[in-house]
């Protein structure tokens, strides 16, 4: 019997308001949302490379870096990368190959 090639997806992941409550830029007072972080973290376990990729300082050019590299880690989040202000900040994306947090 040959063994199945597992294919390892390169999935992005969005932090506020889909592993954390986030109100506005009130970045400091996340809360984390714990099965959600869970159903990322089983797609780490599974081989696929998790990168978290925020707009946090986007807009403001404020570095938070550090504090959401912190509150990944105390959140117990496993992931390959963290990639901070360099995403768009836009309120609609549209894409093929979009899931919401609920659809996973």
């Amino acid at each position: 019997m040959e063994q199945q090639k597992l294919i390892k997806m390169n999935i992005y992941v969005d932090i506020d308001n889909t592993i954390c409550e986030t109100i506005g830029v009130e970045y400091e007072k996340a809360t984390p949302i714990k099965h959600n972080i869970k159903k990322i973290n089983l797609l780490y376990d599974k081989g696929n490379n998790i990168t978290y990729w925020t707009a946090r300082g986007t807009v403001s050019k404020k570095n938070y870096y550090d504090l959401t590299h912190g509150q990944l880690s105390s959140w117990g989040c496993k992931f390959h990368k963290l990639i901070v202000g360099e995403k768009p900040a836009y309120d609609l994306l549209i894409c093929d190959k979009t899931k919401r947090i609920e659809e996973i």
